[in-house]
């Protein structure tokens, strides 16, 4: 059975441009759409003369709002498989909705792109070019994307199963910040993201509704917000292991003391940091997905001391290079070891996030 495509375009007031958009995106096998945000002109009634075109009447203003219900309607009563989001101003190149459909049958969410190769604006001023263009490519740098090119488009195509996933964080944004939210959240999941290239032309008719500069200080924030939320784990990670390090060092140091060879006073250093490290994480870095019950406890700490032995064998094998670099008298003598110490530690950090957070406090996927 074929998958029911639907286009969702969401609109305000759009008397002037909604006539020749359904008439083009009409020649497509799709079903359309209209989700009007309670239009004030003539918009409803055009649309409802259209009798294979599907009305919705959202009530309230906002461009978010408009696409969370038209798409909550598209799968719940129309039965869409795959979405298809488009502005309805006619500045969406509607000839490459081949080109989409035909992509997302392969991945899991498309995005219309304005900067990847073969993308491009027309009609633009240079301010609005240089404003569009910086935005995205910030975006890009706070999501730590790079093959990204477009967070601020409306224009994509979609699997249910996307909008399924992301739709509960999404839907809290009612205006023009659902489009790059959108991206994010779905940059957060383990589906396959891809772009299509097109030709952006700025609208035939009407007046554009978004206050620019309003919208672009409101895209900043949001997106460091999100950074700082997505981040938070590591920085609580980061505090961890301070202490950690702290431990670590100063068992090494209390031992070498003692006569110990570096090697084996950093190992016992780094035993008692793993303990540390495994109370403290689960009480406070990975919170959400902490265990409590004793059996919890043991069957996650057994797993987790193994992993992160990880780390203090790297540690081992770098204090163990500069003792055979050094000699073992001078090396404790001149405080080498903990040049070569702090190496490993640094290598180490890496392992143990890695190893935490994709492992140990692996989220499940819903």
């Amino acid at each position: 059975m074929a998958n029911k495509i639907v286009v969702v375009a969401p609109t305000y007031n759009e008397e002037e441009n909604i006539a020749a958009f359904i008439e083009a995106v009409s020649k497509y096998p799709v079903a359309l759409l209209i989700s009007d945000s309670h239009s004030s002109d003539k918009t409803a009634q055009i649309v409802k003369k259209y009798k294979d075109v599907y009305y919705l009447d959202v009530k309230k203003r906002g461009l978010g709002l408009g696409l969370s219900e038209g798409l909550n309607y598209a799968v719940d009563k129309l039965g869409a498989d795959i979405l298809i989001t488009m502005e309805a101003d006619l500045s969406n190149d509607i000839s490459k909705l081949p080109d989409f459909i035909k992509k997302v049958k392969t991945a899991d969410l498309v995005i219309g792109s304005r900067y990847a190769k073969g993308g491009g604006v027309k009609n633009w001023s240079w301010w609005r070019r240089l404003l569009s263009r910086t935005a995205n490519l910030t975006l890009s740098v706070i999501s730590l994307t790079f093959n990204i090119s477009e967070f601020t488009n409306l224009y994509r195509a979609f699997d249910k199963k996307v909008w399924e996933a992301i739709k509960d964080k999404v839907s809290v944004h009612k205006d023009w910040l659902f489009v790059p939210a959108f991206v994010f959240e779905a940059l957060g999941t383990n589906f396959k993201i891809v772009e299509e290239p097109y030709i952006f032309l700025d609208r035939f008719g009407g007046r554009s509704k978004m206050k620019t500069v309003s919208y672009a200080k409101d895209l900043l924030r949001y997106a460091i917000k999100f950074r700082l939320e997505r981040s938070a784990p590591f920085f609580k990670f980061l505090v961890v292991g301070g202490f950690g390090f702290f431990i670590n060092t100063a068992v090494l140091i209390i031992g070498v003391n003692l006569g110990m060879v570096p090697a084996n006073s950093g190992m016992l250093g780094a035993e008692f940091a793993i303990i540390s490290n495994f109370i403290l994480n689960n009480l406070w870095t990975f919170s959400d997905r902490k265990v409590t019950t004793p059996v919890e406890i043991i069957k996650k700490f057994i797993p987790f001391n193994v992993l992160s032995f990880g780390s203090a064998v790297i540690q081992f094998i770098f204090l163990k290079i500069g003792e055979l670099i050094f000699g073992l008298e001078h090396y404790k003598a001149s405080l080498w070891y903990m040049l070569f110490y702090v190496a490993g530690v640094a290598v180490g950090l890496v392992w143990n996030y890695i190893m935490y957070s994709k492992v140990i406090w692996k989220k499940k996927n819903k």
